[in-house]
């Protein structure tokens, strides 16, 4: 916070990328989670959770975290959760389809290869149950610097989770904008607002895929790209 971080992350769990731990462990002890997210509440500053763990999942919510960031490891008694605490989710399913798809060239994701497989189906199932019962969902690509357009491929995975195509799309839009505390700024087309925007051929509520075919940008009211 003194240096400028305007969040704060917590690894509450393992990991499916990090080596030497599981992600069904649980990092940090009840009573730790709540003094860190109310240390950070304390400076204005929201907690999100890296929780694939049943039971960090929970843990974290019950803490006051802003948000779950991948949540593989879901229940009906975290879905609750969830539900009665405001608690975003933030999925991240589209990873391990990536790199189930193109593998991994380094042997670095070699183990989250392996996990992705494993759990793939559960994930998405548990996702599309936090769907149906009212869960706030965005759109989160965990793929860091990697090429933007990735990001499209985390839409189709709402979308077969069990979103519809513009609830996919809001997911990563006004629901994002609203996760990040940034509705006033950004998310929808409304006056006043940073004019980012995309275009693509093609009608995306017929056919998600066009997202991955960007023809037009415009980044705070400057066009940047026009194909």
């Amino acid at each position: 916070i003194k240096y400028g971080s305007d969040w704060i992350k917590l690894l509450v769990t393992g990991a499916f990328m990090s080596a030497g731990d599981h992600p069904e462990d649980v990092h940090f002890s009840p009573e730790e989670l709540q003094m860190a997210v109310a240390e950070a509440r304390r400076h204005g500053v929201p907690v999100m959770a890296h929780a694939h763990a049943t039971e960090g999942i929970k843990q974290a919510i019950r803490a006051g975290v802003r948000s779950i960031e991948h949540g593989t490891f879901l229940d009906d008694e975290a879905v609750a959760l969830l539900v009665e605490h405001g608690t975003w989710l933030v999925p991240t399913l589209y990873i391990g389809d990536y790199y189930i798809e193109k593998g991994s060239p380094t042997g670095a994701q070699d183990k989250m290869i392996e996990l992705s497989k494993r759990y793939r189906d559960q994930h998405y199932a548990w996702v599309g149950k936090a769907i149906r019962a009212g869960v706030k969902i965005a759109a989160g690509s965990d793929f860091g610097g990697y090429e933007p357009s990735l990001n499209a491929g985390e839409i189709e995975a709402l979308h077969e989770a069990g979103m519809t195509p513009m609830q996919a799309i809001q997911a990563a839009t006004r629901v994002g904008a609203e996760l990040l505390g940034w509705e006033g700024r950004i998310g929808t087309i409304v006056p006043g607002k940073l004019a980012d925007l995309v275009a693509v051929p093609g009608d995306p509520l017929a056919d998600l895929s066009s997202l991955r075919r960007v023809r037009f940008v415009m980044v705070g009211g400057q066009v940047v790209r026009r194909d």
